[in-house]
């Protein structure tokens, strides 16, 4: 028991002291990764470890070995990176994006019509600025209506990861149109 406890804390203080090191070595070994993802892949390997640990795994070396865990993550996300997605082709019958709806407000106002195709401009633009990953989730559960635990399948992807990813991209939309009124 007390070398389960010393090994966890071992744990614990090689990720509380490198967390920063390990997240910038996977953004200078990844290509086009983002600060979110690079976190997302060292949270992945230290859940990892830690179950290691749980099944009375040891590690002599846990920096060597936390480094080549990340580096095969980074290999994983590489190879499956989604490709970016485009919105043309999600409209309605209407030509209407269904989140794109919701959002303009409706009004009896003459230049109502372009008001309308403004703040539809915005949010298209706003959605196009987001991280692919983000816009990902987004916009196939806004847009397409697919649930999280069929994303979390078909992308091999824990549902927390893609709770948190379109939580993150909600925020940077409201953001973005914040910081850029008509």
């Amino acid at each position: 028991m007390a070398m389960e406890q010393s090994e966890n804390s071992r744990w614990y203080a090689f990720f509380t002291r490198d967390g920063e090191k390990l997240i910038r070595f996977v953004k200078s070994k990844a290509r086009r990764i983002s600060t979110m993802d690079a976190e997302d892949i060292v949270a992945d390997v230290m859940v990892s470890l830690v179950s290691r640990l749980e099944s009375n795994g040891s590690v002599e070396n846990i920096a060597a070995y936390a480094y080549r865990s990340i580096r095969n993550r980074i290999a994983d996300y590489e190879r499956t990176r989604q490709k970016t997605v485009s919105l043309d082709g999600m409209a309605d019958e209407d030509g209407e994006l269904p989140l794109l709806a919701l959002i303009a407000a409706d009004n009896e106002e003459p230049f109502q019509a372009e008001e309308q195709a403004q703040r539809m401009h915005r949010l298209t633009d706003a959605i196009g600025r987001l991280e692919p990953r983000q816009r990902a989730v987004l916009v196939a559960t806004e847009l397409k209506g697919r649930s999280f635990r069929e994303l979390s399948e078909a992308w091999g992807e824990p549902i927390g990861t893609l709770l948190s990813r379109k939580s993150r991209a909600v925020k940077a939309l409201r953001r973005m149109l914040e910081e850029d009124p008509v």
